[in-house]
């Protein structure tokens, strides 16, 4: 049952929308600025970041 579980895990995160993927990086683009104290000037890093962490394979997330 686990493996299932995993599986149906991975399947959901490659079924996301093309709109649902870009708020999912707006959003963590957005935590990633509050976390810096909310200061301007890093949107780009930022949003780039957030790609890399809600675009990159399951197995390859970084824990923070």
């Amino acid at each position: 049952m686990k493996s299932n579980n995993a599986n149906r895990k991975k399947s959901q995160k490659s079924e996301i929308s093309p709109i649902g993927k870009a708020k999912m990086i707006q959003e963590r683009a957005y935590e990633l600025f509050v976390k810096r104290g909310s200061v301007p000037g890093h949107e780009l890093e930022d949003w780039l970041q957030a790609e890399r962490e809600i675009c990159a394979p399951e197995d390859h997330h970084e824990t923070a």
